[in-house]
């Protein structure tokens, strides 16, 4: 009987010993796979997000508004505005590019300061900015719109690291809602033809695509 027990004892001390191994292993491994999670996680951030100023990217610009167009009705509408610094080029060829890039990320804190938190604010090119608001209705984005390309035209914007360089900024600006039928396509090209539109008439101004202007 002691022999027994003493095998008894043994094999328990084994199994113990091995349950602490297992355990310790278990937990080396959530600690890489939250370490792996948060790789992950901003591996994604950085593919979809302009690194000059901190707003989403083409990419992930085209992915929202091929989401927002599939899922988007009349009772739930969107909105679409396409917003171009005007004079952009004359910035960089007389300032330097330096001066530019200064000028995109104003008008990107801009642009994330007075537009709504779900939507989605995006560097789309160049000088080119994207806004998605979803369940946003035609004279509430117009606005917002109006509001913005105000808010930067009204002032001269001193560069913060260049406090010799002062530029007004101004927009030209798009907008239009999507309707019944639209792909991302067809609503992406209503609202850069009205954004075009802006600019044929004089730029610093907000341009209505045309069958937006019906439903006001």
């Amino acid at each position: 009987m002691p022999a027994r027990l003493e095998e008894l004892q043994r094999l328990f001390s084994a199994i113990s010993e091995e349950n602490g191994y297992l355990t310790d292993h278990v937990r080396q491994l959530e600690a890489e796979l939250r370490k792996l999670r948060g790789e992950l996680r901003g591996a994604v951030h950085d593919a979809l997000t302009d690194p000059l100023t901190g707003l989403a990217n083409r990419r992930a610009f085209d992915l929202e508004l091929r989401a927002i167009a599939a899922c988007a009705s009349r009772s739930s509408p969107a909105q679409l505005v396409m917003a171009d610094i005007d004079h952009f080029k004359r910035v960089n060829d007389v300032h330097g590019h330096d001066i530019g890039d200064e000028v995109l990320r104003i008008v990107g804190e801009a642009l994330r300061g007075n537009v709504r938190r779900e939507s989605l604010i995006a560097r789309v090119g160049g000088d080119e900015f994207g806004i998605l608001l979803p369940r946003a209705r035609p004279h509430h984005t117009v606005g917002i719109a109006t509001r913005l390309s105000e808010l930067l035209a009204s002032r001269p914007l001193v560069m913060r690291d260049h406090p010799e360089v002062s530029e007004r900024i101004t927009l030209s600006i798009g907008v239009a809602a999507w309707r019944a039928g639209d792909s991302s396509a067809r609503w992406y090209a209503r609202a850069d033809a009205a954004l075009y539109e802006a600019k044929r008439c004089g730029r610093n101004r907000v341009s209505i695509a045309r069958l937006l202007e019906l439903e006001l």
